[in-house]
């Protein structure tokens, strides 16, 4: 079925203004261009829209008085979705998709969720905590704008704003000898069992920097939950190798454990934004970007708070 929206409007103004002479005045344009518009649209439908009259004037035919009440509803409908459109693009309100890295979320995301409502009150966070795979799985299907993350895989789609390092420590049982120690090396912390976290690429990262050194720390436990993970080291039944460091140093279990700067040269990892590319970002979008940009920046006072 071929008909424009440009068509409806001028047969919305015909019955509107009581003649195509009228409607024309209107609308600012010929005549003969909205006599043509109504001809094709009655043909397009197969019945007459308008009885026409020698004075020049029309009436609606009881079709097309249903036919101009359907288009005017749906002129009205093309309306609001154009104005909901231009605010999503060039307004500050609309939905969000923003990822973060779980084990990261809270370390950062009060901080982030707490400035936005705060400052754009008509912009709404739909957040989603997941790995750091999935999170460029999320990013590269469109269903997340941007995530908060590690910069620890390479993608050639995924463009990475850094926002501030962290340093890898050991996280050791109050109890343990090496916890005594201003800074532990990877060569005692290999006799210890590591517990470790299992998700993909994070796990790889943290075997890698003993790999690195040719060493090949005992295997303990392998945890998806980081508060689970401390309770453990806590309880005595391992160390770990982190990056964020909460601010307590008491575990649920009312163990106490220590973190310890390693001796070994080890690079520092970049947190920040990672977004697709070649995506166009609305308003919002760039707004809550930069909020966490002011939030989460190396000079921020926040950050000092969970780095070692």
């Amino acid at each position: 079925m071929a008909f424009t929206l440009r068509q409806l409007r001028f047969a919305v103004a015909v019955a509107d203004n009581g003649s195509v002479t009228n409607a024309a005045k209107a609308l600012g344009i010929s005549q003969p261009g909205i006599s043509l518009a109504i001809r094709d649209l009655e043909i397009e439908f197969g019945f007459s829209i308008f009885l026409r009259h020698p004075a020049k004037n029309v009436t609606l035919t009881q079709s097309g008085r249903d036919f101009v009440n359907q288009a005017r509803g749906l002129l009205n409908e093309c309306a609001s979705f154009e104005s909901n459109v231009l605010g999503l693009g060039y307004g500050l309100k609309g939905s969000v998709s923003l990822g973060c890295f779980a084990l990261t979320s809270p370390f950062v995301m009060p901080y982030v969720l707490k400035r936005v409502s705060e400052e754009y009150g008509e912009i709404s966070i739909n957040l989603t905590e997941d790995s750091l795979d999935e999170l460029i799985k999320g990013i590269k299907a469109g269903a997340l704008d941007f995530a908060l993350m590690y910069n620890m895989q390479k993608d050639q789609q995924i463009a990475f704003e850094p926002l501030f390092e962290v340093s890898p420590y050991a996280l050791l049982a109050s109890d343990n000898p090496l916890a005594q120690q201003d800074s532990v090396s990877l060569f005692d912390l290999a006799n210890q069992e590591m517990i470790t976290l299992d998700l993909p690429v994070t796990e790889f990262f943290f075997s890698n920097i003993f790999a690195e050194h040719k060493l090949e720390p005992r295997q303990g436990q392998r945890i998806k939950s980081y508060e689970l993970l401390r309770n453990l080291v806590g309880l005595g039944e391992g160390f770990s190798i982190l990056l964020m460091k909460p601010p307590e140093d008491i575990t649920y279990t009312g163990k106490r454990v220590v973190a310890r700067p390693i001796k070994e040269d080890i690079p520092s990892v970049q947190y920040g934004i990672s977004s697709l590319q070649s995506a166009s970002q609305t308003q919002a979008v760039r707004a809550v970007i930069q909020v966490c940009k002011e939030v989460l920046s190396n000079d921020g006072l926040q950050v000092n708070s969970f780095r070692v």
